[in-house]
């Protein structure tokens, strides 16, 4: 009588599992990278402005 074949080895289980990992990874780095663009163009439309006008550096004695 013959061994059954394993169908599924730890090997072939943990191959399984780090790829489904990297490509979570990868579809994650890739929407990043769709909407750098946008994040950049909202940044540069906005203008930073200083929360007090003056600073005690500035003031002179």
């Amino acid at each position: 009588m013959k061994r059954a074949k394993k169908y599924f080895s730890f090997f072939g289980i943990l191959l399984a599992s780090s790829n489904a990992i990297l490509n979570k990874f990868q579809s994650k780095f890739e929407n990043y990278l769709e909407k750098l663009p946008d994040i950049k163009n909202s940044l540069i439309r906005n203008e930073l402005k200083p929360i007090k006008t003056y600073s005690t550096n500035n003031l002179r004695k």
